[in-house]
């Protein structure tokens, strides 16, 4: 009969690497929940056109400590906050691993000999008339 079980090493709840991504999604979490609240907040005082920025600035610097407080304050005493954080935080480091992945993807330079390369293709063909002409024929057939 063959064995069914995961071959994988099984994470002990004193794990240093279980440790540490509990709590850095556990942070991750409150602050993603705090800059949500913030954009709100700071979406709300443009809707009210309030001209002065530094009124803007001294509501939103009031504010942060107020949620920070009432955030874990309201998780340390609530059980069910306490779970929908436990549920939140992985869907929380998955959409900041997307947006860090989008954004280095957005932000790419690529230095390397195959780009130069076709860059250095392009700009020859662009002034050739009959490489000009097959390359727009097989970029409109393709």
């Amino acid at each position: 009969m063959v064995s069914t079980e995961s071959t994988a090493p099984k994470l002990r709840e004193d794990d240093p690497i279980k440790v540490l991504f509990d709590m850095a999604s556990y942070w991750a979490t409150i602050w993603g929940f705090i800059a949500l609240c913030l954009w709100l907040e700071h979406e709300v005082l443009k809707r009210l056109d309030i001209e002065s920025g530094s009124v803007r600035v001294a509501i939103l610097l009031v504010s942060t400590p107020a949620i920070f407080l009432a955030t874990v304050t309201r998780i340390e005493k609530n059980p069910k906050a306490r779970l929908i954080l436990e549920r939140a935080r992985y869907v929380v480091i998955l959409v900041a691993a997307a947006l860090l992945g989008a954004y280095l993807h957005a932000n790419h330079k690529d230095d390397s000999y195959e780009n130069a390369l076709r860059d250095g293709a392009v700009l020859a063909c662009s002034k050739m008339a009959a490489c000009k002409a097959a390359a727009t024929e097989y970029a409109n057939t393709r």
